[in-house]
């Protein structure tokens, strides 16, 4: 068995709580999936406002096993 890790990280709108890159933590996953890899289970961290105009940072960290 093999792993690897990957990080994530989602990028909350100042107001509201929609993740805007959302696509790229499908497109992680996705692209992980084509080379083989089945997410073996991912942990995630919620970092605060980080200034002006931004909003709160979710990290995902996503380990992968073939």
């Amino acid at each position: 068995m093999e792993y690897t890790t990957t990080q994530v990280v989602l990028k909350e709108k100042f107001l509201g709580h929609n993740a805007k890159n959302l696509s790229e933590l499908d497109n992680t996953l996705n692209r992980y999936a084509r080379e083989g890899w089945r997410l073996d289970f991912m942990t995630t961290t919620v970092a605060g406002n980080t200034g002006l105009g931004g909003g709160d940072r979710t990290v995902f960290t996503l380990v992968f096993v073939r």
